[in-house]
């Protein structure tokens, strides 16, 4: 076997540990006292007994019993050493299988991640399971056989089958798919602030190259990874000016996909951190294209790093493609994003039909995720409501947290009919997410994997539920994150008088506090640990990992080819007094109603051969007003188009 694999100079990762040189800093730290360790105990039960809204779910589904195995833990705090206390409560945690509820290390394993500098992905092939390397770290140092597309077959002497299922009984996924995509991630990339250190100093990795069985050892290493701290929205602004509800109320994210999303880019994706500076020293509105886009038919956008635009050519025609990363904007601009999505879709996509992309999302800001839906569908959009668990605890939090006090009187109400949970209430606002409505009118496909949570669950559910277009899953179901979360430290320092305290060391902690649960057809479904499961199956293939998804792309094309493109547009072209022209392009719209200030006006059912229109329309005496117009065929409503009319 040769020598565990280096890296080479100019890696622009910082400080880089093997693992024992990581172990032998951890020993040199201070460990924590047993006062701190009561203190993460006692924080971690008033969480888990008090606030923790899934705990029944988990009980039922998981047989597990946190709050016993805290109590338990509790007693034997004088006889772990620091490592075993630290491992016994990230297992609790872990044990209820939600990726919102966290235990976070603290110092020095916060801000730090461990990795091998390879990417390993499934794809399949004679029927059955293969994994490759599907990346490799540009300054790894190792076998030079060891490149993008071997195929890997064991992994430290066991088969690659059951050592990723091994890994994966060690995550908390909520359901088999989720724990099988983080079992898999997680065996080139931990982050240690919620995962410990792994085991072992290296990786003996066996692959095939032209059928031919070639080994390379691979040493795990430790870097001060990108920040680890997931910040809270800024002011509203843009479409989001009317948000009333705090950003930092509005979030539902895995933290450790969006962190290994980042450290994957900074890792194995060097022409993305390039262009996400290029945009950021240009300052423009709308990027200019480089040579490079134009040619490859790349639709330059404000915010790479939070979305990517193309325009694909499958077997089946020629479709729009945007890729949302995430709905956590690390600059906190919800409104830039969503505007950034809105022009992308009203100016930039051909009608044909778009394909979404939201795989490896692991969630943000709710209401991001929410907004983006009435896009995308003539249909009034229904945000999820959500629920918190009622006890005493969160009556009282209720009471002390203004924009929570709409669930007060039904958590009040349970001391005497015994309901489990309050009152379901949506966090966005139902009117701020119809404010805009439909500006992409074609067919549209949803591509969806098990690593997709949170808030991306969210989306994936509205999607589903407002029958916007099918769901192409590359696994059988999402990752199942049903809950808006906040973490300790912001509960503490709004929760007056709360139970709350200061944890130790820089530790922290996470929280499912209300639960989402599904609308439309779905209504009343939890969205925890039973997701959303796609509409149809894709096995990624050798080709969709070396050649940039084609045979997905081609499937998705082909989901779309089925689909009616249509057009409704609209220009205001006079206003006279209260009277307003307004010329209408159509396609495969049969006729139009229209609606000012909600109110219906003229006989409705005007005709719209495809093509342009003119509609007379007499506004109210303010001169002001939100113009509302829906397409029908057949008496089935298929495009809308809202335009807003200020007064001179």
């Amino acid at each position: 076997m040769a020598e565990p694999s280096t890296i080479s100079r100019g890696h622009g990762l910082g400080v880089v540990r093997t693992m024992p040189e990581f172990r032998e800093f951890v020993d040199q730290q201070t460990p924590l006292t047993v006062a701190q360790r009561r203190v993460l105990v006692d924080q971690a039960r008033v969480l888990v007994e008090n606030l923790y809204v899934h705990l029944p779910l988990k009980r039922a589904m998981h047989a597990v019993d946190p709050a016993q195995r805290l109590r338990l833990l509790a007693y034997r705090l004088e006889v772990l050493t620091d490592r075993e206390f630290h491992a016994e409560l990230l297992d609790i945690f872990i044990s209820v299988r939600d990726l919102h509820t966290n235990y976070l290390l603290p110092a020095p394993f916060a801000g730090r991640l461990a990795f091998l500098g390879v990417l390993i992905e499934r794809y399949a092939e004679s029927g059955g399971p293969r994994w490759m390397v599907s990346k490799v770290f540009d300054h790894l140092v190792t076998e030079p056989t060891l490149t993008a597309g071997v195929e890997v077959t064991h992994w430290n002497g066991a088969p690659l089958d059951l050592a990723v299922w091994r890994n994966a009984q060690r995550e908390a996924g909520s359901n088999l798919p989720a724990r099988a995509a983080r079992g898999l991630e997680n065996l080139t990339l931990r982050s240690l602030v919620v995962s410990l250190p792994p085991e072992e100093d290296w990786v003996d990795l066996r692959y095939l190259v032209d059928g031919e069985p070639h080994e390379a050892r691979l040493a795990w290493r430790v870097f001060d990874s990108v920040d680890e701290v997931l910040g809270v929205g800024a002011a509203p602004e843009g479409m989001l000016a009317g948000l009333t509800t705090p950003p930092a109320h509005l979030v539902g994210v895995d933290f450790r996909t969006e962190l290994v999303r980042r450290v994957k880019k900074q890792l194995f994706a060097p022409a993305a951190v390039k262009e996400e500076r290029r945009v950021e020293r240009s300052k423009a509105a709308v990027p200019r294209a480089t040579e490079t886009q134009k040619a490859e038919n790349i639709i330059p956008t404000s915010r790479p790093d939070d979305l990517f635009a193309k325009v694909v050519d499958t077997a089946h025609g020629t479709y729009g493609y945007l890729r949302l990363f995430t709905f956590h904007m690390k600059d906190g601009k919800i409104g830039e994003f969503v505007g950034e999505v809105a022009r992308l879709l009203d100016e930039e996509f051909p009608p044909d039909g778009l394909i979404v992309d939201v795989r490896g999302n692991g969630g943000g800001y709710i209401i991001a995720a929410e907004f983006l839906l009435q896009f995308l569908t003539p249909r009034r959009v229904e945000p999820e409501p959500t629920q918190f668990v009622n006890t005493p605890s969160t009556l009282d939090l209720c009471t002390k947290v203004a924009d929570m006090a709409q669930w007060r009187a039904s958590i009040a109400q349970a001391i005497e009919t015994g309901a489990q949970y309050s009152t379901a209430i949506p966090l966005s606002e139902p009117a701020l997410v119809n404010a805009v409505g439909q500006l992409y009118h074609g067919p549209v496909v949803l591509i969806t994997d098990a690593l997709c949570y949170s808030a991306c669950d969210m989306f994936a559910g509205g999607f589903a539920d407002h029958e916007i277009g099918r769901i192409l899953g590359v696994d059988a179901n999402t990752g199942a994150g049903g809950a808006n979360v906040l973490d300790h430290d912001q509960l503490r320092s709004e929760w007056t008088n709360g139970p709350l305290r200061a944890l130790p060391a820089g530790a922290g902690m996470r929280v499912s506090l209300r639960r989402t649960l599904r609308v439309g057809v779905s209504a009343g479904q939890p969205v925890e640990d039973l997701g959303i499961q796609p509409h149809e199956l894709h096995d990624m293939t050798r080709d969709d990992l070396l050649e940039g998804n084609r045979d997905l792309l081609d499937r998705a094309g082909e989901i779309l080819s089925a689909g009616i493109p249509r057009v409704l547009d609209a220009t205001v072209t006079s206003v006279t007094g209260q009277d307003l022209l307004i010329e209408v392009t159509t396609r495969s719209v049969a006729s139009v109603d229209v609606y000012v200030d909600g109110r219906p006006q003229g006989p409705g059912g005007v005709p719209t051969p495809d093509g342009a229109t003119t509609l007379a329309v007499q506004l109210p005496p303010s001169g002001a007003a939100t113009i509302r117009l829906e397409g029908f065929v057949d008496g089935t409503l298929v495009a809308a188009r809202q335009l807003t009319v200020e007064p001179d």
